[in-house]
């Protein structure tokens, strides 16, 4: 997502009901009674909290079916996330995913089978950190680099970016480059960091508020869509063939990019306006009925 995107409240973290949002359709179609395709899907990439599972949840034994359905009726099935490697790879595994998955929003691509990366694109976060200061006085750092691995100045619980967090000093954490830079900031909670977030250029930022006002800064240019479009190089698939599944502003560019958006049916309407498509509110109720369709079409 570019800087100067709208910014969402972040409640994820303590959950929420999965109601239909009823505000605006724009027209969608409902997967639910067909899909509005008629070539079959060669990929389908599904975002994880909120859409495959609620948030830190686990994988419901229905979608693991539908996963399966639809991978032996010859489709690709991947993830495509803002959580790390480390956090990824488990919720792969139990959905029946052995193969390679979009993290990091789309600055790493992994294997899920070895949790290896497999490609990253980085930046050198000095010049941001340094402009970020000044804005931020009493913003917490983290970076996530090529390995997956995070490092921050100061501990906090890091939920779904990794299953642990080194402290170390600025100037180590800055030392090399990194996949993602996180700000957090207790004095922003109030306003957030979209005034913020104006000023990091042409750097991908998803921010938002929950206890803290939080930021990912990624590299210039990167989002979910362009590390899809690198997995589908890699297994040949043609990007017009594949279909995207989420529901939070950092889908979407990919729901822009697949040959059809899918958005779950709580997702806000600054999501919704740019999908093809809506199906059930419920995380991993909607993918599977997505997932089903597409096998239903064989």
């Amino acid at each position: 997502m570019n800087a100067g995107a709208n910014e969402e409240t972040n409640d994820r973290q303590y959950g929420r009901p999965y109601k239909l949002n009823t505000s605006s359709d724009h027209g969608l179609p409902d997967v639910r009674d067909g899909l509005p395709i008629d070539w079959m899907p060669q990929l389908v990439a599904i975002d994880v909290d909120d859409t495959l599972t609620t948030w830190l949840g686990s994988v419901r034994p229905e979608v693991t079916e539908a996963v399966q359905r639809a991978q032996d009726a010859g489709v690709i099935v991947t993830l495509a996330t803002g959580r790390s490697v480390s956090t990824t790879v488990p919720v792969a595994r139990s959905a029946g995913i052995n193969d390679l998955i979009v993290c990091s929003n789309g600055a790493i691509l992994a294997s899920s089978d070895t949790e290896k990366v497999v490609e990253a694109v980085t930046f050198d976060p000095q010049p941001l950190v340094e402009q970020l200061m000044a804005l931020v006085p009493d913003a917490v750092f983290a970076v996530e680099d090529l390995h997956g691995e995070f490092r921050t100045t100061h501990y906090f619980e890091a939920g779904a970016l990794g299953l642990s967090l080194e402290v170390a000093p600025l100037e180590e954490i800055l030392a090399e480059p990194v996949t993602r830079l996180v700000v957090r900031s207790e004095g922003h909670a109030e306003q957030g960091f979209a005034t913020v977030a104006e000023h990091l250029g042409f750097h991908s930022v998803v921010f938002g508020v929950a206890d803290v006002a939080w930021m990912d800064v990624g590299p210039k240019g990167v989002n979910k869509s362009t590390m899809l479009a690198e997995l589908c190089a890699r297994h040949g698939v043609d990007p017009t063939r594949t279909v995207a599944i989420g529901d939070y502003i950092n889908d979407i560019e990919m729901l822009k990019w697949a040959g059809l958006g899918v958005v779950m049916g709580h997702a806000p309407d600054s999501v919704r306006q740019h999908a093809n498509a809506v199906t059930d509110p419920e995380p991993g109720i909607g993918v599977a009925a997505v997932l089903n369709a597409i096998a239903d079409n064989t």
